[in-house]
């Protein structure tokens, strides 16, 4: 789980692939869930690839009479990233800017490969 998740967005992917084989069902957060909801189901929504909301329902549940408990967790981590405006040349090479994100223990990531994952955007035109 862990080296199929180096990102936010891989993370994600691969946690709805698991509940998908759990049998849980894939809900849209726009839409009405009222008729989609039923007693026993069990269902999650993701939000922007890099969020993911996962939940099941007793099978006495109601909509009116229903308590529920909420356990939650992240899927961000300490990491580098590249900066908005990031492109730099240095010795004849290509450089990106890079930020540190969280509180990393970066001491510990001198012997480490370093590996590039999560999402770019391109623009062509007018779009992206």
């Amino acid at each position: 789980y862990i080296d199929a998740s180096p990102s936010p967005f891989h993370t994600v992917a691969t946690s709805v692939a698991l509940l998908r084989s759990a049998g849980f069902t894939a809900l849209r957060e726009s839409d009405n869930w009222s008729t989609s909801l039923t007693p026993g189901g069990k269902y999650f929504y993701t939000r922007n690839g890099s969020s993911l909301i996962a939940f099941a329902l007793p099978t006495n549940y109601t909509p009116q009479s229903s308590a529920f408990a909420i356990v939650g967790a992240h899927t961000d981590s300490p990491c580098l990233k590249v900066k908005p405006v990031s492109k730099r040349a240095a010795a004849g090479y290509v450089q990106l800017g890079v930020e540190c994100y969280g509180g990393g223990l970066w001491y510990t990531w001198f012997d480490r490969d370093l590996t590039v994952a999560g999402r770019v955007f391109v623009r062509r035109g007018d779009a992206v």
